[in-house]
């Protein structure tokens, strides 16, 4: 799906980031004490999906519109701002 507004790509690009951000945090957290073979079957399941979020949601939103390609620091800013958007409607 390609968005057709910048708005809706940028609403797009920022929900994979955020995701992308979330599932991070817990793939560190549910590989904590578990053996190598369930720790890289974990991290297999963990990077297919992520893989899905960037080729579905964020590359097509950046191929569409090539302004919102995030650097490390958008990422970085787009994660920590949707996480306190999520923690604020709580």
């Amino acid at each position: 799906m390609t968005p057709r507004t910048i708005n809706c790509a940028r609403l797009v690009r920022d929900g994979g980031i955020d995701a992308m951000a979330a599932l991070n945090d817990a793939l560190r957290e549910a590989t904590a004490g578990l053996d190598p073979q369930d720790q890289r079957e974990l991290k297999l399941a963990f990077g297919q999906v992520m893989g899905e979020i960037s080729e579905k949601l964020i590359n097509p939103a950046v191929q569409a519109f090539p302004e919102l390609k995030p650097d490390e620091s958008t990422w970085v800013n787009v994660a920590k701002a949707r996480a306190a958007a999520r923690s604020d409607a709580v």
